[in-house]
């Protein structure tokens, strides 16, 4: 505390705006984005020295960097999150299940006695791909099967 009360008035307010602005940028990169976090960081440091700079002008550029540093960090952070979140969602457009046309439905292809006894040999009772639980061989008789015309 014999710091504090050494302090002039102007110095106080330095550090209280400065230990308010870091606390800000921390909390605010607790649990954020990849670009949130660059845009506070490159906020801050790119509003500190404009702050410093129209502070000089006044004699004050210890405000003025930290009032430029907090304000820096702040608009930074919102630039950063509107780029994560736009990120985000182009993101999840490209994860969207695509046709393949490759891939057979053998379920549509097989008999119900044919899907009991995959059931039972796969141990479920709902099968969604019956591929995964086909030999090569059932998968080759079905498909043969399915070109003949023959059981459809």
């Amino acid at each position: 505390m014999k710091i504090v009360t050494r302090m002039n008035s102007s110095h106080r307010s330095i550090a209280v705006i400065s230990l308010l602005g870091l606390s800000l940028l921390f909390a605010g990169c607790n649990s954020t984005g990849h670009h949130e976090r660059k845009g506070a960081v490159a906020g801050a440091a790119t509003g500190a020295v404009l702050g410093a700079i129209i502070g000089k002008q006044s004699n004050e550029e210890g405000e003025g960097a930290a009032v430029g540093a907090v304000a820096g960090a702040l608009i930074g952070r919102e630039m950063g999150r509107a780029k994560d979140r736009a990120d985000y969602d182009v993101g999840r457009a490209r994860n969207a299940e695509v046709y393949d046309a490759t891939r057979v439905d053998y379920g549509a292809m097989m008999t119900e006695a044919e899907k009991d006894s995959v059931r039972a040999r796969a141990g479920k009772e709902r099968i969604d791909d019956w591929g995964y639980y086909l030999t090569s061989d059932e998968k080759r008789r079905l498909i043969d099967r399915a070109e003949q015309g023959v059981g459809l």
